[in-house]
Order: structure tokens, then C-alpha cells, then sequence
């Protein structure tokens, strides 16, 4: 019986920092065409993350091995320790020992918007081959390409069609470096797709489609919404899903790759859509607890009795 969930995503170190004040206080609108702009972050924190990764940890979490894909660099040891503890495979990452592991530099102002800079390293290797054959497939229920390079994510998402694994299509904001082509393929061949409303704006504006095109295009379709919660659209059916509430608000790095573990949870325990998605809010609502992506905890028993007093069901 297929019980695994494929994972296939960004694995980085991620330095969270923090900015005192308003984004919006800095930027001068009249003056955008040149920008040279120096913020001052209060704190700055490495933890481990990328979207692979988060997603990986909290469905070890929720209790489930997940097969973890990806590239990382020569500096992944401590990387590797950590996962080991989550139990965490490490059987299909591949390393690349003459270059370092992806990074990310993330700023939060007082208002939780967010910018973000990023450096693949290693996981810009297109070419990186990882052991993959078809009993690695045979336990496999479904599936995400979460932002990945275009080729590896490509090339996943033809090996998932042709074995009849669904899959999620999660590209997050790197949807314009796509081919059209690739674009399409990737979305036509998705199980679901789910991205924010910006990166939602992006696969629209890149395939010159609306909302209803992508309803038209994929069985499942849900866009995130952050403390607005988030859209669920089947066929005819669109269902709002609310936000489980979080006991504080401390760093919203990382909810919408919590979401993505406890929606993927949620289907392989075939949970309707809905109640999938609730998961995956509840997920989410413990990492903006914490500071960073993989630092938030939890026991089964205490998610099930919080899940109820936030959606008023048994999980």
C-alpha cells in the first residue's frame, strides 16, 4: 500500500532577520526606477530551511517518513543531523562537494511583510543526478515539486506522470523561469496546484490566463491567503478555509510550507479537501509561533485537540 510522501524542493540554511519599522516608511515610490536602499536588521539567526526541507520536517511532525529530493552543498553536515533526528532520509539528496548549500536571507519588517534574497549554490546544478528508480515509486501516495531549477522539477514531474503518482505543483515565485511549454505541462499534469496570491498573479500574468483557467486546468486548486486563510477551488466548488488561530505571532517564515506539509497529510490519510486544507492551517499556525521555519514542535495528541477547538470536528 502506498503510505510516502515525495518531497522535492530548495534544502537551505536560512538566516532570519529583523527590520524595525515599515518597508513601506523606506521606499519612495517617485524614486523606484533607482533604487539604493541599506536596511538595518535588529537580529540576525540561521536556521535551517528551504521549501523541501520545511515541508519534510513538519510532516516528520505529523508522523510521516517523507522521501526527501533534492541538491545541497558541501557545507550540509549539520543540515544532515538535524534530519537524521527527524528521521528524515537523506537517501535521495544529492551533494555537490565544490560548492555550498542554498541560502536565504529573509528580512521582516514590524508589519510581517517580508523580502527575501536567495542564493541556490549547489542546487542550481541542473545536471545532478540522484538515485531514483522505480521501487523508490512502488510506496509513494502523492507527491510535490515545490520551487526547485526548472529542468530537475521538468524532469520529476514526467517520472511522476509516467509511474501515475499525482502530484502538487508548488512553483512558487519561480514560475517566470519556466519555458511556456514547461509551464503548462507541469500545471496540466498536476494533481493541484497552490501558490499565494502573488504567485498566483505570476503563473496569470506568464501564461496569460485568469483564475478560472487554472479551475479549469487542475482538479484541485488553492491559493493561500496568509491571516486571510485561503481558497479552495474544485470544478464548480470553491471553499474559503479559515485560518487556525495562533496563540502568538512571533515570524511568518515558513507557514506556507507547514500548509503545504499538513495538506499533503491530509491526502494520504484521505481526508476530503477541505479538512485536508484545515490541516495544513493548523500546521502553519505553529510556525508562526517560532522563530524560523523548523524550530515549532508538536505531539499528535495535542494537534488533534487543537484542531478541534479551531474547526469544532475531530480530526
Amino acid at each position: 500500500m502506498r503510505k510516502k510522501i515525495f518531497v522535492s524542493g530548495s534544502i537551505a540554511y536560512d538566516y532570519i532577520m529583523r527590520y524595525k519599522g515599515t518597508f513601506s516608511d523606506t521606499f519612495l515610490s517617485e524614486h523606484l526606477e533607482h533604487i539604493n536602499i541599506a536596511f538595518t536588521a535588529r537580529d540576525k539567526v540561521m536556521h535551517f530551511g528551504g521549501c523541501g526541507g520545511n515541508i519534510a520536517y513538519s510532516l516528520s511532525l505529523l508522523g510521516v517518513n517523507p522521501l526527501l529530493y533534492g541538491v545541497v552543498g558541501m557545507d550540509f553536515g549539520n543540515y544532515e543531523k538535524k534530519m537524521k533526528k527527524q528521521r528524515i532520509s537523506n537517501k535521495h539528496i544529492g551533494i555537490k562537494k565544490d560548492d555550498f548549500t542554498a541560502t536565504a536571507y529573509v528580512l521582516t519588517d514590524d508589519t510581517e511583510n517580508q523580502l527575501t534574497f536567495f542564493a541556490p549554490g549547489a542546487m542550481e546544478d541542473e545536471d545532478s543526478e540522484i538515485p531514483l528508480n522505480e521501487v523508490d515509486f512502488l510506496d509513494i501516495e502523492i507527491a510535490i515539486l515545490s520551487p526547485d531549477v526548472c529542468k530537475r522539477t521538468l524532469k520529476l514531474a514526467h517520472k511522476l506522470k509516467e509511474a501515475e503518482i499525482p502530484y502538487i505543483f508548488d512553483p512558487g515565485q519561480m514560475t517566470p523561469a519556466f519555458e511556456l511549454e514547461d509551464l503548462k505541462f507541469l500545471l496540466d499534469s498536476a494533481f493541484g496546484f497552490i501558490a499565494n496570491h502573488y504567485e498566483v498573479k505570476l503563473l496569470c500574468n506568464r501564461l496569460n490566463i485568469n483564475i478560472d483557467d487554472i479551475v479549469n486546468r487542475v482538479p484541485i486548486f488553492i491559493e493561500t491567503k496568509g491571516e486571510k486563510g485561503a481558497i479552495l477551488r474544485k470544478g464548480s466548488e470553491t471553499h474559503n478555509i479559515p485560518i487556525a488561530k495562533p496563540e502568538s505571532i512571533v515570524d511568518p517564515t515558513g507557514c506556507g510550507d507547514a500548509f503545504r506539509a499538513g495538506l499533503l497529510y491530509g491526502v494520504m490519510k484521505g481526508f476530503d479537501h477541505v479538512k485536508a486544507c484545515k490541516v495544513g492551517a493548523l500546521t502553519a499556525a505553529y510556525v508562526i509561533e517560532n522563530s524560523g521555519t523548523q524550530s515549532h514542535k508538536f505531539k499528535l495528541k495535542h494537534f488533534a485537540k487543537r484542531y478541534e477547538e479551531n474547526f469544532d470536528e475531530k480530526i
